[in-house]
């Protein structure tokens, strides 16, 4: 039986966390309707979530996800070393030779350089800590770039910032490009953050007035009835 592999959307069942079958409307696994009116039958999603500490953050579909994106992303940058030098040699850009070479090894080490700093630094693990949301802010910012012709020009962007008092009084600032978790958290949200490094997340207390969810692995955004994300297949926190 064909199964969803490739393309965008959703790819796992919301309840129990197998992949979704082709062409199929409901789980042959635990009989839970993909989607449609019918989906949550009379479950209402506000008061769906709980309150207290999730027990699923040692689940291992959670550290499944975590090895799987560190293998494909190290696939990643092998078949960028690969491809990049490949295409411009062929067009001409750089002649291999001795000095194209060096160019070559030059671009390669900044780029293996930045790829493994960001790997590692995604997977570190950190103290785990709690915090309150005291304080919320926008900020309109400009910063420098470049376009595809190398021309410099300025941006402008919003500056999403949740400020976290932690329990030894240091102010966290969480920081965002996008207003997805700035909205979701509320000032007064008691939060804990998890360190270890196949999740780096924070979790609400009481999410009893939430409708929806982050995925703990992939960050999509659940319906917080879910038990799984539909995007990688994931438990949620809820």
């Amino acid at each position: 039986m064909a199964k969803k592999i490739i393309g965008y959307g959703n790819f796992f069942c919301w309840n129990c966390g197998n992949r979704i079958e082709k062409r199929k409307k409901t789980c042959p696994n635990c009989g839970s309707i993909y989607s449609g009116d019918g989906k949550y039958g009379n479950v209402q999603a506000l008061g769906a979530g709980g309150i207290g500490w999730s027990n699923n953050v040692n689940h291992y579909s959670l550290k499944k996800y975590f090895k799987n994106d560190r293998k494909y992303s190290f696939i990643w940058l092998i078949g960028i070393s690969i491809i990049v030098p490949a295409i411009m040699i062929l067009s001409g850009e750089i002649d291999f030779d001795s000095e194209g070479i060096m160019v070559i090894g030059g671009i390669l080490a900044v780029f293996w350089g930045t790829g493994l700093l960001f790997i590692f630094k995604k997977g570190a693990n950190e103290p785990d800590w709690d915090g309150i949301v005291k304080d919320k802010k926008v900020f309109q910012k400009t910063r420098r770039k470049k376009d595809s012709e190398g021309k410099a020009y300025t941006e402008e962007y919003k500056e999403f910032i949740v400020y976290i008092r932690k329990q030894n009084n240091d102010i966290f600032e969480l920081k965002d490009e996008d207003s997805a978790r700035y909205d979701y958290f509320n000032i007064g949200d008691y939060l804990h953050y998890h360190g270890v490094k196949y999740l780096n997340y924070f979790e609400k207390y009481d999410k009893s007035l939430d409708t929806i969810i982050f995925c703990a692995s992939c960050r999509n955004i659940c319906d917080i009835r879910d038990n799984y994300c539909e995007r990688c297949g994931c438990i949620l926190l809820n």
